[in-house]
């Protein structure tokens, strides 16, 4: 355990909740004496005063000693591993509970919670009632707005405010997040040329060019992203729809993004399936599923985020800045299930289920990923 700072923490609590020395000291039962001593650090408050001065401050006693449980990377991947594949195997009431009560016992590990907050978004999906997700993404909403409060690490406190955007999204409340948001909407200001420039200048030519590859890396999948959301913006115009979607496949060709395995690589094919069908281009919006279902195959399990021939420092820089590592945020048998029921189980495809073409490819799907097996395994745990 770290050196204790119950003293700070009671100056902080104590002006928080707007109170004097001596107001504190009269409802202790102590003198105004002993609470400055406290507050300066020169005595300790009896133990026996402990759970009074917590409960008066509504926090844990932890919290009041200033104990704050760390946990480190490895750590922090190691459980994530741990519930991921719980996840798969118990039931989703029993993984949130455990879930809930690492949040408690780590709630001041930062970067712990960050994971947890993605743990729990990405399995969201799994809880049987509305009531039960809503409940979920709450509990997101209040952790990142933790993590955002507390922390002084400014990229757990971007990653805090995407997380919270993503809950609130999820419970439509879409104001709030316009104004969690809007804030990326800030001119280009070169920041990054800048570093590489920077380093240039010590004579560290590796480091420059590795900080410049993560740089192009980081905006080409930005661009892909907001290409996927474009082309899904635009599905009558028929025109335009066009050529995103060719610029987008230009972009993963180009870069060799298949091997990346990033949602969107995938995710464009169906966008241009969909929209392909409301444009009444039933054999087009086929060829797109058989890109997709083409990509998909091509996928090696255990997935894992991986570098390519292109892109040399990705799985370091994914291991050094997230805190689950090159692991994916949910595990192989719920990732299967997902590629499959998005063609599969997708209503926008209804259209399609008497094509054979399409059914072709379903099953080519199925059986590729191990559909049979797998993720029905997946629905009797």
């Amino acid at each position: 355990m770290k050196e204790l700072n119950i003293g700070r923490c009671i100056v902080q609590k104590r002006k928080e909740k707007g109170i004097t020395q001596e107001q504190l000291a009269d409802y202790i039962g102590v003198s105004k004496a002993s609470v400055s001593k406290w507050e300066s650090g020169l005595s300790y408050p009896d133990i026996l005063l402990l759970p009074e001065l917590a409960t008066y401050f509504n926090i844990s006693v932890d919290e009041l000693l200033g104990y704050s449980p760390q946990l480190t990377k490895e750590e922090i991947k190691k459980i994530y591993n741990k519930l991921l594949h719980e996840f798969a195997v118990k039931s989703f009431e029993e993984v949130i509970e455990e879930c809930n009560k690492l949040i408690k016992k780590y709630n001041s590990c930062f970067p712990f919670l960050i994971s947890m907050i993605q743990l729990l978004l990405n399995y969201s999906t799994l809880s049987k009632t509305d009531e039960s997700k809503e409940e979920i993404f709450q509990k997101c909403i209040l952790l990142s707005k933790r993590v955002k409060d507390e922390s002084e690490n400014i990229s757990l406190i971007k990653k805090a405010n995407t997380m919270e955007a993503l809950a609130e999204m999820a419970l439509g409340n879409s104001e709030e997040v316009i104004c969690l948001m809007d804030n990326k909407l800030d001119p280009y200001t070169g920041d990054d040329v800048i570093l590489i420039n920077a380093y240039r200048m010590q004579g560290k030519v590796d480091k420059a060019k590795e900080v410049n590859q993560i740089l192009i890396y980081n905006n080409i999948i930005n661009t892909l992203t907001l290409l996927n959301n474009y082309l899904s913006l635009n599905m009558m115009e028929p025109a335009l729809f066009e050529k995103i979607y060719s610029q987008g496949i230009q972009i993963i060709d180009c870069f060799n993004l298949k091997e990346i395995l990033t949602n969107d690589v995938f995710g464009i094919h169906i966008v241009a399936a969909q929209g392909y069908l409301i444009q009444e281009k039933k054999e087009k919006a086929i060829d797109a599923l058989e890109q997709y279902v083409n990509t998909v195959c091509s996928i090696r399990f255990p997935l894992s985020f991986k570098e390519n021939e292109y892109f040399t420092h990705i799985d370091k820089w994914f291991e050094d800045n997230n805190c689950i590592g090159t692991n994916t945020p949910i595990d192989d048998i719920t990732i299967k299930k997902n590629l499959v029921d998005i063609v599969a189980e997708n209503p926008a495809f209804t259209p399609l289920g008497e094509d054979e073409r399409y059914s072709l490819l379903v099953k080519k799907l199925k059986e590729k990923l191990g559909e049979k097996n797998e993720c029905n395994k997946y629905r009797k745990s």
